[in-house]
């Protein structure tokens, strides 16, 4: 009878009998030369695979290939036959899930002949957008923002395309969860964080939970230094440079929400800040109109109610510029008076 020797934290000699004849055998090698060393693992790789040889023999021979199964008479198995077909089933099954998992492998990797993961793209159009992922995952996406879902039976991978997203990610400790964006990769462990494109940088912050940022080339290296945040931190991967940590601010978490508030900030400051926490493009033109200060609450898929809101506030007039943007300016009559004419 083929029985291994105990051990629960190893693979079976089926299993690795099976390794061993696939596309893995090069890279497992030295994993299972380690595993064989043991003399009670090698006996049973050995038992295994001179049954297997002797099966292959038998049915080759002319005798097996000549016989008619028709005619034998129905009689019950010996033991040790039993015990062999078990053997046989044990490892056609950890054949089979060899390959599948090598074939999923493949799949990330883009081997050549392997079926290429069917990759899902997902925007959020005009407005912040909040859906739930396959594995039960959910994703916030900003107005304009983009992913695209690759997930797999070993990982599930994201890819932020462009503008921000927050990611909550449910448990599964079997996969991984892995946000890509730009040169940036964000593993996650099990936790709610923002992903975002700021300028030639991706920046991220974390919530709660714990996650690992890596930079490098197409950030997934780790060459150009990993760090790890605590809830409340952020930081900036430049050029697949990762930086160090900073603490956050409760405004740059708040953009889920439709509003956004302000409590006596300066006029520039707020349209700046409201502009990039809503894609908007409300923009300041004119000597003096920085310094003013704002207070009151916004919601941030209005920029024109935030402009017209402004200029009633500070006697200023909003005028629509080429390409959509919104300008607050003194009016003309303002002007003149301001300069004595």
């Amino acid at each position: 009878m083929i029985a291994d020797s105990p051990d629960s934290g190893a693979r079976s000699a089926a299993e690795w009998f099976a390794v061993m004849r696939g596309p893995a055998a090069d890279t497992e090698r030295a994993a299972f030369e380690a595993w064989r060393a043991d003399p009670a693992h090698a006996e049973a790789y050995a038992r295994l695979e001179r049954t297997w040889n002797e099966s292959l023999f038998l049915a080759n021979r002319p005798v097996a290939r000549a016989r008619d199964l028709s005619r034998a008479r129905p009689r019950l198995p010996s033991g040790a036959v039993i015990a062999a077909c078990a053997a046989l089933l044990t490892l056609l099954s950890a054949g089979l899930l060899a390959n599948q998992m090598e074939w999923i492998a493949g799949s990330r990797a883009g081997k050549p002949g392997a079926s290429q993961v069917a990759a899902e793209v997902i925007s959020a159009g005009e407005r912040i957008r909040t859906l739930r992922l396959r594995d039960g995952s959910w994703v916030t996406l900003d107005s304009g923002a983009a992913v695209e879902e690759r997930m797999t039976a070993s990982e599930r991978r994201l890819v932020l395309l462009r503008g921000r997203a927050r990611f909550d990610v449910a448990h599964d400790r079997a996969r991984p969860f892995i946000v890509d964006a730009g040169e940036g990769r964000v593993i996650a462990h099990g936790t709610r964080f923002d992903v975002a494109f700021e300028n030639a940088a991706v920046r991220v912050a974390l919530i709660e939970g714990s996650v690992e940022v890596r930079g490098g080339p197409r950030g997934i290296s780790g060459s150009d230094g990993t760090r790890y945040l605590s809830p409340g931190e952020q930081l900036l991967v430049t050029r697949g440079t990762v930086g160090n940590p900073s603490p956050t601010s409760a405004g740059l978490l708040s953009w889920p929400d439709p509003m956004i508030g302000f409590d006596g900030v300066r006029l520039a400051d707020a349209v700046a800040r409201f502009n990039r926490e809503s894609g908007a493009s409300v923009r300041v033109e004119g000597p003096g109109l920085e310094a003013p200060r704002v207070s009151g609450t916004f919601r941030r898929d209005d920029p024109r109610g935030f402009a017209a809101s402004l200029a009633a506030s500070f006697g200023l007039e909003v005028v629509e510029a080429a390409g959509g943007s919104l300008v607050l300016r003194a009016p003309p009559s303002r002007v003149s008076r301001d300069r004595g004419t």
